[in-house]
């Protein structure tokens, strides 16, 4: 029976699958999610009768030797893991020790990154078997099974001297054909919800999107149709997670959760139907929320709607390819507060035309909004995407710093500034947006529980130790708390 590991190495806290690979801390809301493609990957092979093992490393806070230590008691055949860009170099050196410590288990590795860089990266690390791109999901199973790789959608392996480089398939997978992810495989109590600290996971609703915003990697990755699943199959799985696992915190991962009103309203009358009592976040469009969608997921248990509004500045929004406006931002966060819904604003600057009277304008965006929780990052050039293209055909990005990248750390200039200057002003919108006494009362005060409200306080801590450490000795000195300068 074949032997199948699947793992997160255990080199920094980021969010691994799919598109927001970011740094855990770097986030206003730091929350681990579980490894949900390496789960559904280890469904397809246990329901096939393989023996399948699921580690994620960095949420344990283990260490290499832990990995190792696994690597020799499992003996597996197969050792998968995800990697991102910003873990890239650190995660491949994983398959080095896998082959000194156990030469005969094929190494293969997935993620964001590898989509456009696989063929350097087989290339240079001759411990690494294979890369395998695209909906893992749809041909793990045949991969395991043993099947020719080149026959295999989307893998990219050595060949002789020669590096094959086959197709992703053009069908995506059917995702109500999946089997559940395998919770079971992993230690369910390591994710948490940072508010109230009970047990937390993802549910994955639906993948691809209609949009192609210059920064995304979705459309690549996950398609611009929209697969939604069927909402009797998300609520079952809802259910299994409640009494199964006694988890009753959700987040509702889709690229876009409120596209299709319809859905929408359905999945959240099924909730109430099987009486749930759940509480649970999902992701919108500013421009795919309206009053009657806000009132059925609020009776359902949502509590909180994250928001990628990106900018202030309609010509910006063209520019990103957004195709949302200003005016549809303020209207989803009013509508959010009308109805007793906590909004997550995401903004983005660095773009190249970005200037420092741009960000000044969109930290007072930001303060104009004023959402119930928020993040400024710093637009990153995913391999792949527009953006990569526009910054590598100017010139803007630093090769060094994309190495270390993340939506907190400058990657690229732009036009008239610097990387450093653009993590600079991150931390000035940061610092303003949280310094406002009106916010911190109405923050604490809506935590509903002096428990929630003591986990608001630790978080706080936590965020303004990771601010001032990652700010140098010298920008406090002449650090001013408004953004006027």
């Amino acid at each position: 029976m074949k032997k199948v590991f699947l793992f997160n190495p255990p080199f920094g806290l980021y969010r691994r699958d799919n598109r927001c690979q970011n740094r855990v801390e770097d986030q206003t809301v730091n929350v681990i999610f579980p490894p949900m493609e390496l789960l559904y990957c280890a469904a397809i092979l246990e329901k096939e009768g393989r023996r399948v093992w699921v580690r994620d490393y960095p949420a344990s806070h283990s260490r290499l030797n832990d990995l190792l230590a696994d690597m020799k008691q499992i003996q597996p055949d197969f050792a998968i893991f995800t990697t991102t860009v910003a873990t890239l170099e650190s995660d491949l050196s994983v398959a080095r020790y896998i082959k000194e410590n156990q030469p005969h288990t094929i190494v293969a590795a997935k993620g964001e990154p590898l989509h456009r860089l696989d063929d350097d990266v087989i290339r240079n690390t001759p411990n690494l078997d294979i890369i395998l791109r695209g909906e893992v999901e749809s041909y793990i199973s045949d991969f395991v099974s043993g099947k020719c790789w080149s026959e295999l959608p989307g893998v990219t392996f050595r060949q002789d001297e020669n590096v094959v480089r086959t197709a992703v398939s053009d069908e995506f997978l059917d995702l109500d054909s999946l089997p559940f992810p395998a919770r079971h495989l992993i230690h369910n109590e390591l994710y948490r919800s940072p508010e109230t600290r009970n047990p937390l996971t993802t549910i994955i609703t639906s993948l691809g999107c209609p949009h192609k915003c210059i920064y995304c990697s979705v459309p690549a990755l996950t398609g611009v149709n929209v697969r939604f699943r069927n909402p009797e199959s998300v609520v079952d799985e809802l259910e299994e997670c409640v009494h199964r696992f006694q988890i009753r915190e959700f987040l509702f991962h889709a690229d876009t959760f409120t596209l299709k009103k319809t859905w929408v309203i359905d999945l959240c009358q099924r909730i109430l139907q099987r009486n749930l009592d759940i509480r649970w976040g999902c992701n919108s469009r500013v421009d795919t929320i309206d009053e009657e969608r806000l009132q059925w997921m609020k009776k359902a248990g949502c509590w909180v709607v994250g928001f990628g509004v990106e900018s202030g500045n309609n010509d910006h929004l063209e520019r990103m390819k957004k195709r949302a406006t200003a005016e549809q931002a303020r209207d989803a966060i009013q509508l959010c507060r009308k109805n007793g819904v906590r909004s997550h604003t995401f903004f983005v600057f660095g773009f190249p035309w970005d200037t420092s009277q741009s960000i000044r304008e969109l930290i007072q965006f930001a303060h104009e909004l004023d959402p119930d929780f928020f993040d400024f990052n710093i637009a990153f050039p995913i391999p792949g995407t527009e953006l990569d293209d526009l910054v590598t055909k100017q010139n803007l990005a630093s090769r060094d710093r994309l190495k270390n990248g993340g939506y907190a750390t400058g990657a690229v200039s732009t036009e008239s500034l610097a990387a450093e200057e653009l993590e600079r002003w991150r931390r000035k919108a940061l610092w303003s947006m949280y310094l406002r006494p009106h916010y911190i009362f109405r923050t604490l005060r809506n935590a509903g529980s002096p428990h929630i409200a003591m986990n608001y306080v630790r978080a706080a801590m936590n965020r303004v130790r990771n601010l001032l450490f990652s700010a140098r000795k010298r920008e406090f000195n002449s650090w001013d708390h408004t953004i006027s300068n």
